[in-house]
């Protein structure tokens, strides 16, 4: 009989193959041996060992060596270089970019930075959604849903793919349906994602003056937290505010109460200098000099300190619960606004898109529609003034 050849040592002690008996060097994943290149050259099967480790780990066939492309790594860098273009010009607010950074950080967890773009099937899309469910919301499944299929499609539309990119029917947004019960459910454990007339008052009797500002601001007009933070003097006309919603570009003229017009002079008052020149015209800075909202040093993370600063004023006054942040402020301004029957003059404060055929004939909404919205919010949050008068 022949003798068996004597297997090799291993070159190195944290040498990741063994010697197999046929001559190669294998590792055993996921229950199965997989063979990376002969005794002979460790080196070369060592390095074709990583190049498909991630795929063989996630239970995927790895792509030949030949295969050409780009991959998931360089796709979504090249989606937030775009994206961070866009921030800088003022096209996109800083809190979605930070979305976008997160949700790519995902995608490559997932589907391995080596991964070729190309080769991701309906499949592979299934069980990222099946994966990224667990510990979501409905609205957080739809959010993830939405940003995949966006960089995906950014891979298309750019001519980094040849052609689109299958996601298969599993793959969706959840139904309206899904949404509306999971809604139902959270208002019936944590109630209205929205603040009563009273917690408002006794947020802007406690809090400093520049968050007294926004969040007069918020309760005025519906404006989030990077519209404060980008909103320049400029945009203060008198007894009105005339400025685009950050989020969708949409132009926006809100009449201001007297109140919101006091504290956003008070505010602008005592400013802190910028220490970004082109900062100096911003309503409000931080009392470091910085935006109250803006990109962190790594330009991937996002400081908000208007999150913070009420975070902190929510709880210091008890009000706290899940789910009620300073956003809950926009949506208090839509449902009480609501209420003066006119659901456009609403919308138009709101800076909503709206895509039906009559906004598309419609040229402006009258000052005296956009005045009868904003008078039934302050009817509502200030009774006693509104019944002096």
């Amino acid at each position: 009989m022949p003798k068996t050849k004597q297997k090799p040592d291993k070159p190195r002690k944290d040498f990741p193959l063994s010697p197999a008996n046929n001559g190669q060097w294998c590792k055993k994943i996921r229950g199965r041996i997989h063979y990376f290149g002969v005794w002979g050259n460790p080196s070369a099967a060592e390095v074709e060992y990583l190049r498909v480790r991630e795929y063989l780990q996630a239970g995927r066939l790895p792509p030949t060596t030949t295969a050409d492309g780009i991959r998931m790594n360089d796709l979504c860098n090249r989606f937030l270089n775009a994206k961070r273009a866009m921030v800088k010009s003022q096209e996109l607010s800083i809190r979605s970019f930070h979305d976008y950074h997160a949700g790519c950080a995902e995608i490559i967890e997932h589907f391995g930075k080596e991964r070729l773009v190309e080769d991701c099937k309906p499949e592979d899309f299934e069980e990222y959604r099946l994966k990224a469910s667990k510990g979501r919301g409905l609205y957080a499944i739809g959010k993830m849903v939405t940003l995949t299929r966006m960089v995906f499609g950014f891979a298309y539309d750019n001519e980094l793919i040849e052609k689109p990119i299958r996601f298969g029917q599993l793959f969706a947004r959840p139904s309206k349906k899904s949404m509306r019960l999971h809604r139902a459910r959270k208002q019936g454990k944590h109630g209205l994602r929205m603040f009563e007339a009273h917690e408002i008052q006794k947020l802007i009797g406690a809090a400093s003056p520049a968050l007294k500002a926004m969040i007069l601001l918020a309760a005025n007009g519906g404006l989030g937290n990077s519209d404060l933070a980008n909103l320049p003097k400029s945009a203060i006309r008198g007894n009105w505010l005339r400025f685009p919603r950050v989020k969708t570009g949409i132009d926006r003229r809100i009449p201001l109460w007297p109140e919101t017009k006091q504290a956003l002079t008070e505010a602008i008052e005592q400013r802190p200098r910028a220490k970004d020149p082109d900062d100096s015209d911003l309503c409000f800075i931080t009392k470091y000099g910085h935006r109250w909202v803006r990109l962190g040093p790594s330009g991937t993370s996002n400081i908000d300190k208007i999150t913070d600063a009420f975070n902190k004023l929510l709880s210091a006054l008890n009000l706290k619960r899940d789910g009620l942040g300073f956003y809950a402020l926009r949506h208090t301004f839509e449902t009480i606004s609501g209420g003066c029957g006119d659901q456009v003059a609403t919308s138009a404060i709101m800076g909503h898109t709206d895509n039906s055929m009559s906004a598309a004939y419609r040229e402006t909404v009258e000052d005296e529609r956009l005045l009868k919205a904003v008078n039934h919010v302050h009817a509502w949050l200030f009774p006693v003034a509104a019944t002096a008068e």
